[in-house]
């Protein structure tokens, strides 16, 4: 088995359902339109940052990030997951303004069988700004459609993933003549697993995403080791975790990872338009309570720090500017069918 089927069969002999809590919250928004030809320019790019060398996680929990993750293995389980995030003020860099955030989730995820599984997703972040006048209203919104083929043997495995996205302001999103190449996104990840030893196992690959901010295609690499049966370390790039179960019902992490996406956005007007890039990584405790066998509730408390924006100002100025470390509060609800 790999580790994380060695982590899925301690949860399940306990009673407890695995994967699936990748768990969010969003208004409902109706997406009016199909998606037209034309993915930006690949970047490609090998970014290391000192953090990824040290985390620690357990796969019994699901990743809470309010980022598009597409590289991690898709839950277990059929679900609809919603959840919600406040992020605090925090200063500019140099005092030019100030920053706030509220993000919301919504995931569906439908499984046919052991080898595909596909789904929606959509992220709303309400960007509030003081001090400067963004080329923005601030309400921007990702919708993804991801796709998983999945196969395995008995100590070796192979995914390949990819989610269409459409990503921009809400003046953008909900008008498709307002659409241009510059709105759409292609995620993609391809994935190897081997099992190095009972308890050791590895998995690398490649992804792409704007999770370290504009479009790039990076390595992934994660060695997964469960010492013992409540605990499990994935340690790696770009994320890492370190989880505990404390019981049949309750268990908890600690994640570090990416939280980085791009938005193609209109003034007021519909006259310019611009990329607005935010990057920035995210170290969050979780704890998860599986309330019912076919649901559970997770609060978080996180901290993003490393935060950029490169955005377009009102007077169509370009500017890239640091943002102080803010503190994130999560709630979210998963129901499993």
């Amino acid at each position: 088995m790999y580790t994380g089927q060695l982590a899925d069969a301690a949860c399940r002999a306990s009673g407890t359902n695995t994967g699936n809590l990748s768990i969010t919250f969003s208004a409902w928004v109706r997406l009016a339109a199909a998606f037209r030809s034309g993915v930006g320019r690949l970047n490609v790019r090998l970014p290391w940052s000192p953090w990824c060398a040290l985390a620690l996680s357990l796969t019994c929990v699901g990743n809470a990030a309010a980022s598009i993750d597409i590289c991690s293995q898709p839950e277990a389980e059929r679900h609809v997951a919603v959840a919600y995030y406040d992020q605090a003020e925090s200063d500019f860099e140099g005092g030019t303004g100030r920053t706030s955030r509220v993000n919301y989730k919504t995931d569906l995820l439908l499984e046919p069988n052991d080898s595909w599984a596909f789904g929606f997703g959509h992220r709303s972040t309400i960007l509030k700004v003081d001090g400067i006048s963004l080329q923005t209203n601030g309400y921007l919104h990702s919708f993804f459609f991801p796709v998983h083929k999945t196969q395995r043997s008995e100590n070796r495995g192979f995914r390949i993933s990819f989610a269409p996205a459409l990503s921009g302001s809400s003046n953008v999103t909900k008008d498709a003549g307002q659409y241009s190449r510059d709105s759409f996104q292609l995620l993609a990840a391809v994935v190897w697993q081997r099992q190095l030893s009972r308890r050791l196992g590895l998995r690398y690959g490649l992804c792409g995403d704007h999770r370290l901010g504009g479009y790039q295609v990076y390595p992934l690499i994660a060695f997964e080791w469960q010492p013992h049966p409540r605990w499990a370390i994935n340690l790696g790039f770009p994320a890492a975790q370190l989880s505990y179960k404390v019981s049949t019902r309750v268990s908890s992490y600690l994640r570090i990872s990416p939280d980085g996406n791009e938005w193609h956005v209109k003034d007021k007007s519909l006259e310019r338009q611009s990329q607005l890039i935010y990057e920035a990584y995210l170290l969050e405790w979780a704890f998860r309570w599986r309330v019912l066998k076919d649901m559970s509730l997770t609060v978080s408390v996180g901290r993003e720090f490393d935060a950029r924006y490169e955005m377009t100002l009102a007077d169509n100025s370009r500017i890239r500017v640091s943002n102080d470390p803010a503190t994130r509060l999560g709630l979210a609800l998963a129901w499993f069918f």
